[in-house]
């Protein structure tokens, strides 16, 4: 009952919290982008297609952070009516209070889980195509894609070192295969059509080296990627395709870490202020606490970013949550 109660001082802030952060980074995103719209005479119906394309990439920041607000203020709340006060002298172990809002920080950590894993990539996809129609017209971007690797299912993997969208055809450079049996094919150029992939190269077989030319399968849904609105380059992949990548591109492998850690965020964030606000006795120290939160993680997870630039171990993805992990273990400790 009493976990109920607290439950439901906390949830409303929380819808509040969402709703901020949202609210402050679709603002950022107009404010970046302002210039650009006002020039092409963008309409609205471009703009409200521009900020629900983005809204999922928004999400996937509030609901953690928000969870962070809510915690904190709903606690601060219980603390200046004295009723946490009132419910350790009645005998309630602060432990009981802390179980319930660790399981409502497990679900909003796996509620990101899914939108890291499809909603977002998807959604950032369309934002991307829209973005595009919008500064280049109605062919899209057409700058020269670096480095692309593609993992379609039961196909195996396909790298090109250089893709240059085109309307009638993608053209290839520096292409390398390897199907589901183990062949590997290369060639010099290709060809990305609706067929798949048209190669004139070589294929590798076991120790045997022969021409080949033909059209490797490639699903046609499959498009060549440039992330327009986000610094990173696999924003716009499924958890399961960067999966795969990562079996192949060491690049990808702290993307895909990254994203397991920053769904893991939202469980070790809520955690941790669950038990910092438990352990307050004064309400103005979880104001404070919001802003200690939220500053410490960002900085962790920015360090770890740079940290992958260097070649580091991609699991360094999951510094923030480790640490932030340790300190709601030792919080909870303490309020034993």
């Amino acid at each position: 009952m009493l976990g109920r109660y607290v439950l439901r001082e906390v949830l409303v802030p929380y819808l509040v919290g969402v709703f901020l952060f949202a609210a402050l980074l679709t603002f950022d995103l107009l404010s970046s982008l302002s210039g650009v719209l006002l020039s092409r005479g963008v309409g609205a119906r471009e703009v409200g297609l521009l900020v629900l394309y983005r809204l999922p990439w928004t999400l996937s920041l509030a609901l953690p952070l928000g969870l962070v607000f809510a915690v904190l203020v709903g606690l601060a709340g219980l603390i200046r009516r004295s009723e946490l006060k009132a419910a350790y002298a009645a005998g309630v172990p602060p432990l009981a209070l802390l179980r319930p809002l660790v399981l409502l920080a497990l679900a909003v950590s796996l509620l990101n889980l899914l939108n890291l894993a499809e909603l977002r990539p998807r959604s950032q996809e369309a934002y991307d195509r829209l973005l595009g129609r919008i500064l280049y017209g109605e062919g899209g971007a057409s700058g020269v894609l670096r480095r692309q690797v593609y993992a379609p299912p039961g196909l195996g993997v396909y790298f090109a070192e250089e893709v240059y969208p085109e309307p009638e055809g993608n053209r290839l450079r520096g292409v390398r295969v390897v199907d589901e049996r183990g062949r590997v094919y290369s060639a010099e150029e290709g060809l990305w059509d609706e067929e798949g992939w048209r190669l004139k190269g070589y294929v590798v077989e076991g120790e045997e080296v022969r021409p080949f030319e033909g059209v490797l399968p490639f699903p046609a849904r499959f498009r060549p990627k440039e992330s327009l609105g986000s610094r990173d380059p696999y924003d716009s992949t499924p958890l399961e395709e960067l999966w795969a990548r990562a079996q192949v591109e060491p690049e990808a492998r702290f993307a895909f870490h990254r994203r397991l850690a920053d769904a893991l965020g939202g469980l070790v964030l809520g955690a941790a202020a669950a038990a910092l606000g438990l352990s307050l006795r004064e309400a103005a120290w979880a104001f404070l606490g919001v802003v200690l939160l939220i500053f410490g993680y960002y900085v962790l997870w920015t360090l770890a970013a740079q940290l992958a630039r260097y070649d580091v171990s991609p699991l360094l993805a999951y510094l923030p949550d480790l640490f932030y992990g340790a300190l709601a273990g030792a919080l909870a400790w303490r309020l034993r």
